[in-house]
């Protein structure tokens, strides 16, 4: 068997994508970063955002979507974490951010049953996934994919 990590991988992200489609979500399966920064692009168009935010996600960071989006003309980025914003104005951005047309952010876990799992200080990320934001992206790399609640 060639490459059994990559047929391992998948395998096991088709059979999620299953799962989460079955749930009515919109799965894109990403190769890379590369891969996972076209996939935003292409879908960015479809929303017709004009506003953008995002709650607290460190792949939205790391991938360079952050950096990419918050130059992306004809768009406003309604930044929640702005350094050196004083705590009451970071507080009102995160409220204003539930109204955006795009919000982006991460998930503590997926399971391999098509929950996701997520854990919230401030309730902004999960009062954005589910309330608020027309539209919605959830980034989450494999290393968030668990058998299970248990284990997320």
């Amino acid at each position: 068997m060639e490459k059994p990590i990559e047929n391992f991988w998948s395998l096991r992200l088709a059979d999620l994508r299953d799962v989460l489609e079955a749930n009515n979500f919109e799965v894109h399966i990403a190769e890379n970063v590369d891969s996972a920064k076209k996939i935003v692009r292409e879908i960015l168009p479809r929303t017709g955002a004009k506003s953008i935010s995002w709650g607290g996600s460190v792949t939205y960071v790391q991938t360079g979507l952050y950096q990419e989006l918050k130059d992306y003309p004809g768009i406003e980025v309604l930044d929640t974490y702005e350094m050196g914003l004083p705590p009451e104005e970071m507080l009102e951005r995160r409220r204003r951010a539930l109204l955006v047309d795009l919000f982006i952010t991460g998930t503590n876990a997926v399971t391999e049953t098509g929950k996701l799992v997520n854990l919230d200080m401030t309730g902004n990320r999960v009062a954005g996934i589910t309330f608020g934001p027309r539209n919605v992206i959830i980034l989450a790399g494999r290393n968030k994919v668990v058998p299970d609640i248990e284990d997320a």
